[in-house]
């Protein structure tokens, strides 16, 4: 290889000289920058002057056809040249020496750029030496050597190069295509003497400048269709606004005018005033709004005067509802707000799981129904296994039984066999029979099973609850009825009644929670510590317990519940029956001379009439004259008839012979004679009806007063000062009227009442009498002395719910007849009626006491669900 290597660089040195055209300056570059090959140049330029010269004297035609046969001769030995450098780089390859083969078609490809086999094959040695091709220059001592393989690799990097920017740009990578160029163009730039014809840095700089001219292009072109995309998706969302602007105007113009269409103004109203910001010169549209403004007052106006007309009737209908009283104690009115009522639930801490519950009283249910004779004494009567009996448990009541590992592990044989001879019974109660007997085996209910388990596994499993006992706990205040009377001056008033306080509505808080822990699995509580109940202050309740234990708890406490909810309605009647009747009928002979007519003449039977009123205020003194007669001589005759009752007739209170016929007749002549007739007839019937009616709660003592207030003038205090004296009114104030006051208890069957009673009916006697007085001095005072009568029962009865009793009563019958006349002739027919007066007086009166109880339960008063509608 080393003796060859001369004469192929001197062939190719010498070929690639005679080659004439435009590259010869680039072939002086090359040589001119590499030293190496200066000897053959100068040999190859010496060969070339030679033949030049000999060329010059031939003629024309011998030198054309000279030159021809020497380009053929030259092509000739050219393609062995490059053969041979292609068979020696194959020979090469197959021994395995890829920079001696690298070598030899670097010189094939140096001799003839164009040849493809010696392209293939430098890409062929190219992927054989993989990343030591780039470096397989520097391998070679020789410097042509080096030279020539650097020129090969240069040459194909830069063909390679050039055809990936041409690959580049017909696929319009522009940015590619100048990248790829202008490697070419600096691997061309960087070694000059690799040009061809077909590559040099010219060609190269064209390419480069044409991409750079059609990227250039390319970007304005894509500016240009940027530019029209941008106006026409601009046109296209002008004309999309334009089309969204007016179908949302004819939207909102048609959901305006089926507003309008359907009475709904303010609305069409608003969707105008939309379409106006929209466009606000839309002529329809604010005729539209026009219009709807103008509906809708005329709406308002007729809105406003049905309402007007709906609110006074239904104002004169509640005044005629008030006439009505309601006789029920009590009427769910407003069934709408009772329907969201009753679905409240009072508020706790946390809720037991409801399916759970719903399983577990499944369970107990069947355990209780299950009844069998239980025989569990085993084959030599000392007891059946738990096994056997958990089995024949399931086998009989279809609930699963299971036995804890703790029992078969912890337990003996002993304490797991179970030994009894029982009568009928249910499962449950065999069950509460097993866990009394023994001492460690229990059994409870999770997840719908029924478990056998130890002592120690029924610990645990505390769910923290609140409970609500305010109801139960705190007492409900009594009220009692005030006692009416008259309280005398200076003297000691009657004292209030000694009302005991109560503890508590049904327990007190102690003892609540007593009942819990000595009734509700009492064992339990003591088994384990974290078990506990505490009342707080204000009223709740805090268990930590079992489900349960909660569950007998919530059960304890709806039964003192029951209690709780109860109220009598208690009904009073006072009725007071009268039948009076009074007549009065009477003629007197009086009243002559002043002021009527007749004679003045009087009797002196006490005196002179001038003394007389030092006689007193008693009847049947008076002096004028019934009849005058004067004979004209020394004598005349006077007559007086008046006839008068020791007492008046009839009652101030019931009937009085007041009103009535009055007459009068008088006669003048020398006998005169005035006479005065009096007739009064009266008769009533009253039955008055005084119907107290309050709602009690159960146990609780309350009251209802209906009182008239009147002040009174007492007494009167002294007051001196220096030498006078004056009279200070004490005044005080009387009571009148209703007082009822009850306490009921119901018994335990809710079908008797018993019912403490104090009704009080006072009424106070009008006018107050009145009573002049001194005080020691010359001014008089008045004092007021009021009298009241007062019907008051004091009892305790027992009744029925529903019943009505009579509690007592109180009958008057009086009676009085009168008479009043002139002896003799007052028993003389026809003739007595001028002589006599005659007066009945008949008044019989009757207080009868009725009471009416019934027991008021509010969940029996509610509405049912078909009154609900739901």
């Amino acid at each position: 290889m080393r003796l060859t290597l001369p004469l192929a660089t001197l062939l190719v040195t010498a070929l690639w000289s005679c080659h004439s055209g435009p590259h010869e300056g680039s072939s002086e570059a090359w040589y001119d920058a590499d030293p190496v090959p200066a000897p053959a140049e100068e040999t190859l330029a010496d060969e070339t002057g030679s033949t030049d010269a000999e060329t010059a004297d031939q003629d024309a035609t011998g030198a054309v056809q000279e030159e021809v046969d020497m380009q053929e001769r030259r092509s000739e030995k050219r393609a062995f040249l490059v053969s041979s450098f292609l068979d020696r780089g194959d020979e090469l390859v197959d021994r395995a020496n890829l920079a001696g083969a690298l070598e030899a078609y670097s010189n094939a490809l140096q001799i003839d750029p164009a040849s493809q086999r010696a392209r293939r094959s430098l890409r062929r040695v190219e992927s054989m030496l993989g990343d030591d091709y780039a470096q397989a220059a520097t391998a070679f001592e020789d410097e042509v050597s080096r030279e020539v393989v650097r020129r090969a690799q240069a040459r194909m990097s830069a063909e390679d190069a050039s055809t990936a920017g041409d690959n580049a740009l017909r696929a319009g990578d522009f940015d590619q295509a100048i990248a790829d160029y202008r490697r070419a163009e600096l691997i061309l730039r960087w070694h000059p003497l690799i040009a061809t014809d077909s590559l040099d840095e010219q060609l190269v700089a064209g390419k480069l400048a044409r991409a750079v001219a059609l990227k250039e292009e390319a970007r304005l072109a894509a500016d240009d269709q940027a530019r029209l995309a941008a106006e026409e998706a601009k046109e296209a969302r002008t004309r999309e606004q334009e089309e969204l602007r007016a179908n949302q105007l004819q939207t909102l113009y048609s959901q305006a005018n089926a507003a309008f269409l359907n009475e709904k103004y303010s609305k069409a109203e608003a969707l105008c005033a939309q379409v106006m910001m929209l466009d606000a010169g839309n002529e329809a549209a604010l005729e539209l709004q026009e219009v709807a403004a103008a509906a809708r007052h005329a709406k308002a106006d007729e809105l406003h005067r049905r309402n007007f007309r709906e609110q006074w009737q239904r104002t004169f209908d509640d005044l005629g509802t008030m006439n009505v009283p309601q006789v029920d104690s009590i009427v769910f009115d407003d069934l709408k707000r009772w329907r969201e009522v009753s679905k409240r639930q009072p508020k706790s801490f946390k809720e037991l799981d409801p399916l759970a519950r719903e399983d577990k009283a499944v369970v107990l249910k069947r355990l209780g129904e299950t009844v069998f004779t239980p025989n569990f004494g085993g084959p030599d009567d000392e007891g059946s296994p738990l096994e056997e009996i958990a089995a024949y448990l399931q086998s009989l009541t279809g609930v699963n039984f299971l036995i804890s590992t703790r029992v078969t592990e912890d337990l003996d044989e002993e304490e797991t066999s179970v030994s009894l001879k029982l009568p009928e019974r249910s499962v449950k109660n065999v069950l509460d029979i097993i866990a009394e007997t023994s001492e460690n085996l229990r059994w409870k209910i999770e997840d719908g099973i029924v478990k056998f388990v130890t002592s120690e596994e029924m610990l645990g499993g505390q769910v923290l609850r609140f409970y609500d006992v305010r109801d139960i706990i705190h007492p409900i205040p009594d009220f009692p009825g005030r006692e009416i009377n008259i309280s005398p001056s200076g003297g000691l008033a009657e004292p209030d009644e000694d009302i005991e306080e109560r503890e508590a509505n049904v327990v007190t808080s102690d003892l609540l929670e007593g009942l819990i822990r000595n009734n509700i699995s009492p064992e339990s509580w003591e088994l384990d510590e974290a078990n506990n109940v505490q009342i707080t202050e204000t009223g709740a309740l805090v268990v930590n317990q079992t489900s349960e234990v909660h569950e007998q708890i919530d059960q304890l406490l709806a039964d003192l519940r029951e209690a709780t909810g109860i109220m009598v309605d208690v009904q009073a009647r006072f009725l007071k029956v009268e039948d009076n009747f009074l007549e009065d009928i009477g003629i007197d002979f009086r009243g002559l001379g002043q002021p009527g007519l007749g004679s003045n003449a009087s009797f002196n039977d006490f005196g002179d009439s001038s003394t007389q009123s030092e006689l007193g205020d008693e009847i049947g003194q008076g002096t004028d004259l019934g009849a005058f007669y004067d004979d004209g001589l020394d004598g005349d005759v006077r007559t007086r008839v008046e006839n008068l009752y020791d007492m008046s007739l009839g009652d101030n209170n019931v009937l009085t012979g007041s009103g009535g016929l009055s007459f009068q007749w008088t006669y003048l002549n020398d006998l005169q004679l005035q006479l005065v007739m009096r007739a009064v007839s009266k008769s009533e019937r009253i039955e008055l009806v005084t119907a107290p009616h309050i709602l009690v709660f159960n146990t609780a003592r309350s009251s209802m007063s209906v009182l008239n207030q009147v002040t009174y003038v007492q007494d009167f205090d002294v007051e001196i000062a220096q030498a006078a004296s004056i009279g200070d009114p004490m005044v005080a104030v009387i009571q009148d009227g209703v007082v009822l006051d009850v306490r009921p208890v119901v018994s335990a069957d809710r079908r008797f009442i018993t019912i403490e009673l104090r009704p009080t009916i006072a009424t106070l006697k009008r006018p107050i009498r009145e009573m002049v007085t001194t005080l020691g001095s010359q001014n008089s005072v008045t004092i007021q002395l009021p009298e009241v009568e007062i019907q008051r029962l004091r009892t305790s009865i027992p009744m029925p719910d529903g019943g009505t009793v009579l509690l007592g009563g109180w009958k008057v019958s009086e009676h009085s007849d009168q008479r009043s006349g002139v002896p003799l002739l007052s028993k003389i027919p026809i003739l007595s009626a001028l002589f006599e007066r005659k007066g009945t007086y008949v008044s019989n009166r009757k207080l009868l006491i009725l009471l009416k109880a019934d027991i008021i339960i509010p969940a029996e008063h509610e509405p049912t669900e078909a009154q609900l509608g739901s």
